[in-house]
């Protein structure tokens, strides 16, 4: 690929990234899918889930069913299970660094 075509790429993957943080459950059936998502490093796929949680979190404060797919524990056990993996890669800073919190 040119350098032009490499840029286009890189432009093409960032909007998806924003775009999945902003509206993870729109591009994502499952929490699962976020881990599986090839397209994404760690970094970012804790970004998404941490977006995803808040928004289920905010919507059953506003009493809203969470039985659907990226239900809380879900979303949280995804979060989890790439929290450790990051958290591991750079000392511990991962939690900080990205201001989750354990509710």
């Amino acid at each position: 690929l040119s350098q032009g075509q490499m840029e286009v790429l890189r432009m093409k993957n960032t909007k998806f990234i924003e775009e999945a943080k902003l509206h993870p459950s729109r591009i994502y059936n499952r929490p699962q899918d976020v881990l599986r998502d090839r397209r994404l490093n760690d970094v970012e796929r804790l970004e998404i889930l941490t977006s995803w949680e808040r928004t289920v979190r905010e919507l059953e404060g506003q009493g809203e069913p969470a039985d659907q797919p990226g239900r809380l524990g879900d979303v949280v056990q995804a979060r989890q299970e790439v929290e450790e993996r990051v958290t591991s890669s750079t000392g511990g800073r991962a939690s900080a660094a990205h201001g989750t919190s354990r509710h």
